[in-house]
């Protein structure tokens, strides 16, 4: 780093003081660092104010990449000689640089203030604010990163730096549109620059464009083969495409480069589960969360793993990350920690326990009111408005308010997934649970006399969620179209009803099969529970609907796919939580016909056997 002339800095000094700042000056800009600092020091021990002195001393600091103390010497000469451009200036690039060395050290807060000093000497500073953007960045805090970033994209609009983070800070908040716009910016500029293909990636797939999404992961592999992090992405890419052998593939590459990848190890574990492997899953994701005990996602995955594989104590119990662990779930825990039940003593208290995920969740998990109203509490339920009605007549339940709506008093709270971790799974088989409203029961048994033989509900489709873009692949891999139903209404002797809500109920429309559709009378699921109580039985792909018969006690035919869900385990036909449901599983992924077919030869099979079984 290039000394100021000698000529200026006016200073008053001793002649003898002269000559050992020159003798210092020259061993400095000769390279001879330790002779220069010694004489340094001992000038400043002469004379603590020698501004002077001070700023080389700071300037040497800088040459030794010591900036933190750099930054102590130069701000000494400004408190002593306010009017020292030469000293503000090497202030400033030693504030940024030490704002560098503190990110490097994880000093996120030496880092900041740095970023924050560099500031005060040049608002306008580019690299200070992009800066204090990375800090908030790695605290995870995307919110104040996007503003510094906006302001050092301000001063120079086509820095790729600032432009790759922008569209990070973005991405993390979901700003997706203009995440793209950010990092495309970037790669028009730098078409080289790995993090943004794969950044641009991340926001592809936030949006759910798949196949974009995996061809800028292999761009980002092109450019850099060896990159992990893009490799693990793209093998997401490929598993919520359907693809998990692909994406074992991806990932087994990336642990014979780094066997001890904590995060290859969760995704190929999720990746196996999804292949149907649930052992070798949890066995993958176990050793994953030995590497990194901390990660939610991994205790989270684990616990998928072994629920599905019965093993109910462990499973439960990191069932509890899915607070931090699940994507869906971040920042959905909204009550208050210090209520929550975790087991204590309930006589005479009241207890609040919230739906917390979708409609299914509540309809399977609100059996658990019972066993807790037996402990003597008097238990309120928050469900959602859909279900509100139908949750009241669950046993156990003595009030229910609609989500969003005021709460009563209450003692202790808890979600209703948790409630089998700290019950116990003992009132699995106990069905029904839930009833309807017996006129409206009687209604329908009524209105349906008409019909012949037995009578079967069908859905085909489950409600689509395309703001979560792993979600709403799962939604298209558990549903059919009606189409594909149509060889059931081949069986003679049956009448069949629709139950499907939502948008793919237009299919009937247009199918010309004879079905009977009565769901535009239902507000709702306590009116559809009424209905499906005067049936014989459903056939249903995994939707609430399945839920909500078997929660009836109903007869339950589950057309379920290969990549199936946690509560329905594996490799059976039966489940431990509705006692008259019966699996029709595929044996492949995307094979909807064995399933289907299997289900006509039951139909055909079914004689007078009023079960459904």
């Amino acid at each position: 780093m290039a000394l100021p002339p000698k000529d200026n800095v006016t200073i008053v000094s001793s002649q003898q003081r002269t000559q050992d700042l020159s003798n210092a000056i020259r061993h400095h800009m000769e390279g001879r660092y330790d002779e220069a600092e010694c004489i340094y020091l001992r000038l400043h021990e002469q004379n603590k104010d020698d501004e002077e002195v001070l700023y080389l001393t700071g300037v040497l600091c800088c040459d030794l990449g010591i900036y933190p103390q750099a930054c102590r010497f130069l701000e000494q000469a400004l408190s002593v000689a306010a009017d020292f451009p030469e000293a503000a200036r090497q202030l400033l690039t030693a504030s940024k640089s030490a704002g560098l060395a503190h990110i490097a050290t994880g000093e996120l807060a030496l880092a900041d203030h740095a970023f924050k000093r560099a500031l005060s000497l040049a608002p306008n500073d580019r690299d200070a604010w992009r800066g204090r953007a990375q800090v908030a960045l790695m605290r995870a805090k995307p919110e104040p990163a996007q503003l510094f970033l906006e302001r050092a994209l301000q001063q120079d609009g086509n820095d790729v730096d600032s432009l790759n983070w922008h569209g990070l800070a973005c991405l993390q908040q979901k700003n997706f549109a203009m995440a793209r716009h950010s990092l495309e910016h970037a790669i028009a500029l730098k078409p080289d620059l790995v993090q943004a293909h794969n950044n641009l990636g991340l926001c592809f797939l936030g949006m759910g464009q798949l196949a974009k999404a995996e061809l800028s992961f292999l761009n980002a592999l092109q450019l850099a083969p060896a990159d992990s992090g893009a490799r693990i992405n793209l093998a997401n890419a490929m598993r919520i495409q359907g693809r998990a052998l692909e994406a074992h593939d991806q990932l087994e590459q990336v642990l014979q480069a780094e066997p001890e990848s904590a995060e290859a190890l969760n995704n190929l574990g999720v990746a196996l589960q999804d292949m149907g492997l649930a052992d070798e899953a949890r066995a993958n994701l176990a050793r994953a969360l030995t590497l990194a005990p901390a990660s939610a996602q991994t205790r989270w995955n684990l616990a998928l793993s072994q629920l599905a594989l019965a093993d109910y104590a462990n499973g439960w119990a990191n069932f509890e990350a899915r607070w931090e662990g699940c994507a869906n779930l971040q920042g959905a825990y909204g009550k208050p920690r210090d209520r929550a039940w975790h087991g204590a003593h309930v006589q005479g208290k009241t207890v609040l326990l919230w739906a917390e995920q979708g409609f299914g969740d509540t309809l399977q998990f609100i059996r658990f009111a019972r066993p807790l109203a037996e402990r003597g509490a008097t238990v309120i339920v928050e469900a959602q408005a859909e279900l509100a009605h139908l949750c009241a007549s669950a046993a156990g339940v003595a009030h229910v308010v609609v989500r969003g709506q005021p709460l009563p008093d209450y003692d202790f709270h808890c979600p209703l997934m948790s409630l089998p971790g700290l019950l116990g799974p003992a009132s699995f088989l106990d069905t029904p649970y839930l009833r309807a409203d017996p006129q409206q029961i009687e209604a329908w048994r009524t209105s349906l006399a008409t019909y012949r033989g037995r009578k079967i509900g069908l859905v085909w489709a489950g409600k689509s969620r395309l703001e979560n873009a792993e979600l709403h692949a799962i939604d298209k891999r558990r549903s059919v179209t009606l189409k594909q139903l149509a060889p059931l209404l081949q069986v003679p002797g049956h009448s069949f009803f629709s139950l499907q809500k939502g948008a793919p109920a237009d299919e009937l429309a247009e199918s010309g099969l004879l079905i009977q559709d009565f769901s535009a009378q239902w507000q709702d699921f306590s009116d559809t529970a009424a209905f499906i109580t005067n049936l014989d039985l459903v056939i249903s792909v995994d939707t609430a609907v399945a839920h909500l018969a078997g929660a009836l006690g109903k007869p339950v035919w589950l057309l379920n796919r290969f990549d199936s869900c946690w509560r329905w385990g594996i490799n059976r036909a039966d489940t431990p939580w509705y006692r008259l449901l019966r699996q029709f599983r595929q044996p492949r992924h995307g094979d909807w016909e064995s399933p289907i077919a299997a289900v006509r030869q039951a139909l055909t099979s079914l004689g007078d056997n009023p079960s459904g079984r």
